[in-house]
């Protein structure tokens, strides 16, 4: 009898995993059977992930599937060290609103009141911000908000993606913690974590997108079927008021989603 035929496959599939973790990433095999597809098969899914996801993600990514709620993984993510803008900006934004809200809003990087105050959306961004939700008739404690970067980027520069996608792991868990039904993504930087795109916002908004979580993210619940709908930051809105008309059209489509989804 063939070696393959009285070793299991969990058996083997454990050598095997072994072997990746060492470094080797080849299979070489001819006459594959039925059990030998399945096998290779689960390996090549872990080499896939393990090449995916750099080794700064893959931290932010173990220390956030340690959080068995949304506010210890808010806490998690505060003392998270590994990204660097937290050394240089004032304060980590925190988290804010309904945790049994099904509508969650995901802004880009903080502005300097709220780096400052370590809050979402204050000065006249929350001005701003509360203006449109009340548009729509909802309020702030109707949402739960969380900034895709937490921490401020100096100069207010554009962050770059080793620092958009360290956060990300925190972002994803707090949506399968969260469990919501809508999700609107305020700007480029959230939108592209969020969807993982590589686009303009300008190009990106007003249109509703399937969420659909990276298959080397596994949490604890399914993420694989919220809507998603980009639209501007507020902080572009306030710079740009021509574009606040458009921004009107997505907040209205996000009215009707919410009438159709979800029960107020």
């Amino acid at each position: 009898m063939k070696q393959l035929e009285i070793i299991n496959k969990e058996t083997i599939l454990s050598m095997l995993t072994i072997q990746i973790d060492m470094g080797i990433d080849m299979v070489i095999s001819d006459n594959i059977s039925d059990v030998k597809e399945e096998i290779i098969s689960n390996v090549k899914e872990k080499i896939f992930r393990n090449t995916l996801i750099t080794n700064p993600e893959k931290k932010a990514y173990d220390t956030a599937l340690q959080a068995n709620d949304i506010f210890n993984l808010e806490k998690l993510f505060r003392n998270f060290d590994d990204c660097h803008l937290k050394k240089t900006a004032n304060k980590f934004v925190t988290y804010e609103g309904n945790i049994n809200s099904e509508i969650l809003i995901v802004d880009g990087t903080p502005e300097s009141d709220e780096d400052k105050e370590g809050k979402p959306f204050v000065g006249a961004k929350g001005e701003l911000f509360e203006k449109m939700l009340k548009a729509i008739n909802l309020k702030r404690e109707d949402v739960f908000i969380v900034n895709s970067i937490p921490w401020r980027p100096p100069g207010n520069r554009y962050p770059t993606n080793e620092e958009i996608n360290i956060c990300r792991p925190f972002v994803f868990n707090l949506i399968s913690l969260l469990d919501p039904k809508i999700i609107l993504c305020m700007g480029e930087v959230a939108t592209n974590q969020i969807l993982d795109l590589n686009e303009s916002i300008i190009k990106s908004r007003g249109k509703w997108y399937l969420f659909k979580n990276p298959s080397f993210y596994k949490f604890k619940k399914s993420i694989n079927k919220q809507q998603v709908l980009p639209t501007f930051n507020l902080s572009y809105l306030l710079k740009r008021p021509e574009t606040k008309r458009q921004a009107w059209e997505d907040m209205k489509m996000l009215r009707d989603k919410i009438k159709e989804t979800i029960e107020m």
